[in-house]
Order: structure tokens, then sequence, then C-alpha cells
């Protein structure tokens, strides 16, 4: 398990442990590193499959050179990248490889090539950040929390629901100083659990953001990784904006709520405060629905069988 950017610039390291360790729940050995230790590890060791994960946006990276060096090692190569369709115009990198593409963007695929034999596949959650208690959740301290990067429509939307008079705990990056609620901070799973805790809901807004999705422009519609990740510690989310595959995983008996205006969401927020039990019963449905469908283990197995399937290898 490699990722296809250099820990240098690599802001998303984790993902990359929790896939490893999706890949040792069904018994098998597997090991996840910076890609620039990935050439030593093929000569010191049989690896049957280098799964690189992630951006391949990184141009110090030579992926053909990389793919061929596995290959001498007698070792299969393929793709899982997570950021479809931001950085879709890049993937001229790919031409020529051969390998099998999983991507986490079904609208991304019909622009492949059809050397990658592009399959969709989700991202998941990790019984790494299940820590204990997390579904656990006293009496809520705000109406609505959050956490990510202040993409502009993010920020526009904050701020009509601050205007709208709810209650807001925001961490990630890039927020303006004025947004209340705000604070520019990275969280880990244990600071997740505690914004999680402190909120009635946790809202769950789109990626739209083209970082390198001009030339096709593809719209998302894949729930991004923190959807799983929040379902598994307890939390309810509202759905607002893009990702319309997420009724594909979660309904709202499941712990997602679609809500398209103010009122709806004041609404949901008028119902969790005169009856917390049911918020309390979601959220715990949410934990066991992703438990059982959305672990690291489950995108693992179906990756396998895909590659397992006859024709894929050159």
């Amino acid at each position: 398990m490699s990722s296809g950017t250099a820990d240098a610039i690599n802001t998303n390291q984790r993902l990359r442990q929790r896939i490893a360790h999706g890949f040792r729940e069904l018994g098998l050995a597997s090991e996840a590193c910076a890609v620039e230790r990935v050439p030593a590890l093929l000569q010191q060791e049989r690896v049957d499959l280098l799964l690189i994960t992630g951006s391949i946006a990184d141009p110090n990276v030579d992926l053909s050179w990389l793919v061929g060096r596995a290959r001498r090692q007698q070792s299969r190569v393929a793709f899982w990248l997570h950021d479809d369709p931001y950085e879709f115009d890049l993937h001229w990198r790919l031409d020529g490889l051969n390998c099998p593409v999983f991507s986490n963007e079904p609208n991304c695929l019909p622009y492949y090539p059809a050397s990658c034999q592009p399959r969709a596949l989700a991202l998941a959650a990790s019984p790494l950040d299940d820590l204990p208690g997390a579904s656990e959740y006293g009496q809520p301290e705000v109406d609505l929390g959050f956490c990510g990067v202040a993409f502009p429509q993010r920020v526009a939307l904050l701020r009509q629901l601050l205007a709208a008079g709810f209650s807001l705990a925001c961490w990630g990056d890039g927020w303006p100083d004025d947004l209340s609620g705000a604070v520019n901070l990275r969280l880990g799973p244990a600071g997740l659990r505690q914004l999680y805790r402190r909120c009635r809901f946790v809202l769950n807004l789109g990626r739209e953001v083209a970082i390198a999705n001009r030339r096709d422009q593809i719209a998302a519609s894949m729930p991004g990784p923190r959807t799983f990740e929040a379902a598994l510690l307890g939390a309810v989310q509202l759905h607002l904006g893009q990702s319309p595959r997420i009724a594909s995983y979660y309904s709202a008996e499941q712990g997602v709520i679609p809500a398209s205006c103010i009122e709806e969401i004041g609404a949901l927020l008028e119902r969790a405060r005169a009856n917390p039990s049911w918020r309390r019963q979601l959220g715990a449905a949410a934990a066991r629905h992703t438990r059982r469908h959305h672990l690291y283990r489950h995108r693992c197995h179906d990756l396998l069988a895909a590659v397992a399937a006859p024709g894929v290898w050159p």
C-alpha cells in the first residue's frame, strides 16, 4: 500500500494505513508505506500487489518508472484514486501503464481509456477510528457541526445557516476569521469524536471544486470518506449539496437525512431537541450499518474480487 504523492506534501497518509488494515482484516499481509520506500521494499520481499492510492498529481513521482520497476519484480500494480474528479485532468499520467484503476467517482469512468479497466469504489470507514464510547453521546452544545476545507460554496452555505439563527462548530482549513464557530485546525479521529459529541447534527456537504478538472468539468456524485467515518462514530448527518449517490449507501433511517432548505433543517433540529432518543437511535443505526457494510475490509474484498477476474492483467 502506497500513496501516489510524496509524503512531504501528502496530507492524507492516514488513508493508506486504514486501507492496509482492511486487507489485514481479510487475513492478508499488507504494509502501508511512503512512495519513496516502494523500490527498496520491492527488492527486499515478494509483493503480489502494489496498490497506489490517492492523488497522482505529484510531478516528482515517476509513475511509469515505478510501475516498470514493480513488474520487473513480478509484482502487479493497481491504482485506487480518491481525488476524482477534482484532479481528473491529470490522468494522462496513467496513459500506457495498463494498470487497473479504481476511482471513488463513477462519473469519471467513461473518460478513462479502456486499458485502465476503470471501476468505481467508494472510500469507507476504519475500525481503527471506532474509539471506545464513540457512539455514546450526551447533551449536545451546538446545533450543527462540520469538519473540512473552506471551499467558497461551503463558506456561503455556513453563513446562511448562521444567519438563520443556528449555532455552529466548524473545524478545518481556510475558514474566514469572521465566521462564528469556525476554527482553522485539522482534526484526527479523537478530535472528530469530540466535535460530533458537541453537535446535534453533522453537516454532510458536497465537495464541488475544480482543482484540475476544468477540461471535462466532471461533477462529483459519490459521498466522501467522512460520510462513512462520521456514521461509524454514531453521528447523525444532514446531507446538503451534491453527492446524489449517497442514498445508495445510507437512508434517513440509517443516519443520513437529506435536507434541501433552511426550513427543513429547522424542523429537524426542533425534533431532535424535543425527542433526544430519536437522534440517539439514528446514530446507533448509522454506526451499526457502517460496521456491517462500509468498512475498508468490505472495499478491499471488492477490490480483490475485481482484480482476480480473468483478463484484468496484461
